[in-house]
């Protein structure tokens, strides 16, 4: 009798614990699946196309019809200045309903007369709405764009994959997509947005970075979400990692067990290794630029990438500190702000002082008479000294002469910080997945977000 009541306790318990993990996925299915995307954050002004007439709805509940035309949004004495409107703080344009006739002249038309009935902000098109906010005191503008989180996915995904990708690889970079937005919804970046539009790994462009055979393979995974310990997961994604992804602790300084660094298989890249070359001069210049006025470069110091030196390069190789030395003084920049002025692809990479040499070698072509008949360019290819011409007593210090035609060459690897699952790597796993293998994509996001979980969020 009390093994029956014991053993009717744990079944009691095991179904009020289902219903409470059916309530709690309940709530986040029916959570809200749209986004707010900061489109212009904190400016003066903005241009906005409307295709058809539209209603802008202030915080207070008044409405005000507007026709369809070009119209500039200003800030204006603590107002918004909408053409010669002057409307509060956290207006929403919406697209107005369409009369009975035009519905009628629509349903006769191609699906390509949608696109007539978006916001157009700054030239971009965009679907859903916008939310106009003063910021700054009231002396800037902040337009977000409300949109349902698919057709931000669409947007993002559009340039980061290709339609003759594997199937499987666009169903991961969907699910990383969405997941990083879901992060950034229940964790937005500010009171007035989830995210911006101009994220580096992640821009949301509107509809024309839509493509609609990737959104067709990506509408495979709707809804679908990872999750780490009952949280949303940060799924970070870049372009190429040059063969092994970095450790968030490398990359965000904070440690996420989910975001180590593992083998990428990004070899079929273009720029999964890559070359530059840029005059020292011009080094000069952009470091001016940036406010380091250091004048004629003397030298810099860095630690060659295979015998790396944990002050200035990180455990992946990649540089953390860069030293530049110049006539008017120095100074010390991360490998990343480095690598962006100089717009290299990412901040792995070394350094060599080359001698300078012409790009192209002119050369005559003689027939068996030896008479010049024409010439060709033979291109010529530079390639660093593997060592300095001399020593210097301060490991990883290199002098430089100084000459206008000193140039510098970088070797690199990957695109980008190299954090999460990377566009070129998925590819290279779902070329080699398993003959028929069924929902790989699931096997891909493993292998760059171990220990998350696969949920349908909505």
């Amino acid at each position: 009798m009390k093994r029956k009541i014991a053993d009717q306790f744990i079944t009691n318990f095991f179904l009020i614990f289902a219903v409470l993990l059916t309530c709690f996925f309940s709530s986040t299915v029916q959570a809200s699946s749209d986004i707010d995307v900061g489109l212009i954050v904190s400016q003066f002004s903005a241009e906005l196309i409307a295709p058809s007439s539209f209603i802008a709805t202030e915080p207070g509940g008044q409405k005000t019809t507007l026709e369809k035309g070009k119209y500039f949004i200003a800030a204006n004495q603590g107002k918004i200045k909408l053409g010669d409107r002057q409307l509060a703080s956290g207006t929403v344009l919406d697209i107005a309903e369409q009369d009975d006739k035009d519905k009628a002249k629509d349903k006769n038309k191609s699906s390509a007369a949608d696109s007539r009935h978006l916001f157009t902000v700054n030239r971009q098109e965009y679907r859903g709405t916008l939310r106009i906010y003063l910021t700054n005191d009231g002396k800037n503008l902040t337009i977000v764009n409300r949109v349902p989180m698919e057709y931000y996915v669409n947007s993002v995904l559009g340039p980061k994959s290709s339609p003759i990708w594997p199937d499987e690889a666009v169903k991961a970079q969907a699910v990383a997509v969405r997941s990083l937005a879901w992060y950034h919804k229940q964790n937005p970046e500010s009171n007035l947005f989830a995210v911006r539009a101009a994220e580096p790994e992640a821009f949301y462009g509107g509809i024309r970075n839509e493509n609609k055979n990737i959104t067709a393979i990506a509408a495979q995974t709707a809804g679908q979400v990872l999750y780490y310990n009952g949280s949303p997961a940060m799924t970070y994604t870049c372009e190429s990692s040059g063969g092994m992804t970095v450790s968030a602790s490398e990359a965000l300084q904070k440690e996420i067990p989910y975001l180590q660094a593992v083998e990428d298989y990004d070899t079929d890249c273009p720029s999964f290794t890559w070359e530059k070359k840029i005059q020292a001069v011009t080094i000069s210049r952009l470091l001016e630029q940036g406010g380091h006025s250091l004048g004629r470069l003397r030298g810099f110091r860095i630690s060659d990438s295979e015998k790396p030196d944990q002050k200035d390069r990180y455990p992946s190789g990649r540089v953390k500190t860069i030293f530049w030395q110049g006539e008017l003084g120095s100074v010390s920049m991360t490998g990343q702000e480095f690598a962006d002025m100089l717009a290299l692809n990412s901040n792995w990479f070394d350094v060599y002082i080359t001698d300078p040499v012409p790009q192209k070698l002119d050369v005559s072509i003689e027939n068996s008479q030896g008479m010049e008949i024409g010439k060709k360019q033979i291109p010529i290819e530079v390639k660093g000294r593997e060592k300095s011409a001399w020593k210097s007593a301060i490991p990883g210090y290199h002098f430089l002469e100084g000459t206008n035609e000193e140039t510098i060459l970088f070797k690199g690897k990957g695109i980008g910080r190299g954090l999460g699952l990377s566009k070129w790597g998925a590819k290279g796993m779902a070329d080699a997945a398993p003959e028929n293998a069924k929902d790989y994509y699931k096997t891909i996001l493993q292998h760059y977000y171990p220990e998350t979980n696969l949920v349908s969020a909505y």
